[in-house]
């Protein structure tokens, strides 16, 4: 059975003087992308910058630069995944949520039908952002674009636009 290291560490950390902890901080903010970007998040409250690399990278899946776009539901899971990992506030996850429902649309009208995993996943996106925007009380800020979203997924492949649909009038 796995251990919790949880314990040993809160105890290594009561033991660190102030100037320990600051180098503790300090070195894990240097050695860790990750950390570094949570940083960034925390302090500068403009998270505006950090969300547009995400969201260049969502858009370098489905429209890269040259030749076409891979659309990959894991990696473009893999990108929100990451994003949630170092996000402060939630509005941002459901911003990076959206773009990428947009992306996913915009991939199906640019390049016709695509498969039942990758509407399933794109279905999915717009659940989890319709639940987080409903759980932090920003309908007013979001229903306009998510019933967009929801119009724009109109004769799409597999049932998606009654999928959508579905989901919109659960939550709005």
């Amino acid at each position: 059975m796995k251990t919790s290291i949880k314990p040993k560490l809160n105890k290594y950390l009561k033991e660190l003087t102030r100037t320990e902890l600051e180098k503790e901080v300090k070195k894990l903010y240097s050695k860790f992308r990750d950390v570094k970007k949570y940083y960034e998040l925390e302090l500068s409250q403009d998270t505006s910058k950090v969300l547009e690399e995400f969201k260049g990278r969502i858009e370098k899946e489905y429209f890269p630069n040259r030749g076409f776009g891979r659309a990959s539901n894991k990696e473009s899971r893999k990108v929100i995944t990451e994003f949630k990992k170092i996000s402060i506030f939630q509005k941002d996850v459901i911003e990076l949520l959206l773009y990428r429902v947009e992306m996913m649309v915009e991939f199906t009208k640019a390049y016709g039908d695509i498969d039942e995993p990758f509407y399933n996943s794109l279905e999915s996106s717009y659940g989890e952002a319709c639940k987080l925007i409903v759980s932090e009380d920003l309908e007013k800020e979001y229903k306009e674009t998510c019933r967009q979203l929801m119009d724009e997924t109109y004769h799409l492949g597999g049932g998606l636009d009654d999928k959508i649909m579905y989901i919109y009038d659960r939550f709005f």
